[in-house]
């Protein structure tokens, strides 16, 4: 396996990071990115540039649809290499999914224990609003988006365990 990912690796191209909300996407795709001497960007951050608000503030006052229209537009037009960290909803849309599906992507999938307990006590904007139950719904429901966009799958619950396999 470790050849598989030192070749996936060694690109001067995008790879994306994929996986539900509070997983560590971030987190592992800065760290990659100096690791692999690559750019860094988060698709979150470009929206939050061209909406002139932060994400909270766009699920607000605008709603989760006119969100996930600023996403697509961005991933659409995308054309920065580098280590990309997308947000956890990007695989709702079908246009967004075909684009992924051709771009190099990581899909970090920890054990639901994890991902609760990173989420439960969170400002993120759709775990707001949502009961447990609810959010393990949403993670059930996007598991095969995922699933469907992944080049490599990591189900390691420690970033660093994943970020010492990468390295």
């Amino acid at each position: 396996m470790a050849e598989s990912i030192d070749s996936f690796l060694n690109t001067d191209e995008q790879i994306f990071i994929i996986g539900f909300m509070g997983v560590g996407k971030t987190y592992l795709g800065e760290k990659l990115a100096e690791k692999l001497n690559m750019e860094f960007h988060d698709i979150d951050r470009e929206i939050e540039r061209e909406a002139k608000l932060d994400v909270n503030d766009i699920f607000k006052l605008k709603g989760e649809k006119v969100f996930r229209e600023l996403e697509s537009g961005i991933l659409k037009n995308w054309n920065k290499s580098g280590i990309i960290s997308t947000g956890g909803g990007i695989v709702e849309l079908q246009k967004n999914r075909d684009i992924i599906k051709i771009k190099k992507t990581i899909w970090i999938n920890p054990s639901w224990q994890i991902i609760r307990s990173r989420i439960l006590n969170s400002y993120r904007p759709l775990a707001l609003d949502r009961s447990e139950d609810e959010l393990y719904k949403l993670w059930d429901q996007r598991k095969e988006l995922y699933r469907q966009c992944a080049d490599i799958e990591f189900t390691k619950n420690s970033l660093d365990d994943l970020l010492d396999l990468l390295s």
